[in-house]
């Protein structure tokens, strides 16, 4: 049985060694390329059809990611793609090779940069408690009108701290969207969290993504940001070759001790 990592570009460049084995039985750790005209899947040999989702097994699989990345168009597969063997990945590599080959001319020379912004601040959160208004001590008519009062006034306050919120998201997305090539965009995903969004920029430009992010953290010191990459280009390739939840839990734990600034 074959494990999958990718599917590449430039199957003639020598592949990168030193990776740690994936999955349960310490088989030979070093990838190699099954070579289809002008691309390659990446693979390892792996003794049983289900590699465990641990936490090393996901390092390893972005470990390989990473270092191809450096030389390479890459195109990343899910976790745990296990294939019986050799005519198996030649087949998959024969009946997808136009959409791989668009796919990597779509990500060559293009990395992956995150980007999260966290507002604490106590008015920063769009959605509002509650404010709680005196009960009359009239009949139901005017308890109910009080309710009525209430709920009128939390609507108000959280439609305009939305609409405030949402030029915040649009502004700072504004500013860092003409550096990329493409962008996938989540505004106001929580009332804390205003912007989530991945950006694919030229590789050569993602120190100057990393300097602007460093601009908009002095221009707006009352929000968090966090920058995250050059990583593979998840977000930006078919959904069938994107990495499932376990390889974006993995991303998650990286994005966590780094922390935001």
């Amino acid at each position: 049985m074959l494990y999958l990592y990718a599917i590449t570009d430039r199957p003639a460049t020598p592949m990168p060694n030193g990776f740690a084995p994936i999955g349960p039985d310490g088989c030979d750790p070093h990838p190699y390329t099954l070579v289809y005209q002008d691309i390659a899947a990446v693979i390892s040999p792996v003794t049983a059809p289900r590699v465990p989702p641990t936490e090393s097994n996901v390092w390893r699989h972005e470990a390989v990611l990473e270092a191809l990345m450096v030389e390479r168009a890459v195109l990343p597969l899910r976790f745990g793609s296990v294939l019986p063997d050799v005519d198996a990945v030649r087949a998959v590599l024969s009946a997808r090779y136009v959409d791989f080959v668009a796919s990597l001319r779509r990500v060559c020379g293009r990395v992956e940069m995150g980007l999260r912004v966290l507002d604490t601040s106590e008015a920063g959160s769009w959605k509002s408690e509650v404010v709680r208004h005196p009960v009359p001590d009239g009949g139901p008519e005017e308890k109910g009108r009080a309710y009525l009062l209430t709920r009128l006034e939390e609507e108000r306050r959280n439609r305009g701290s939305r609409q405030r919120a949402e030029a915040l998201a649009t502004e700072i997305h504004a500013t860092v969207v003409r550096l990329a090539v493409e962008s996938v965009v989540q505004r106001l995903v929580t009332p804390r969290l205003l912007l989530t969004a991945a950006y694919l920029v030229e590789r050569e430009r993602a120190a100057v993504f990393r300097k602007e992010v460093e601009h908009l953290i002095a221009v707006y010191p009352a929000l968090r940001f966090l920058c995250t990459g050059p990583w593979p280009p998840y977000n930006f390739v078919a959904s069938d070759t994107m990495p499932d939840a376990r390889v974006l839990l993995h991303r998650s734990s990286r994005e966590n001790a780094n922390g935001y600034s």
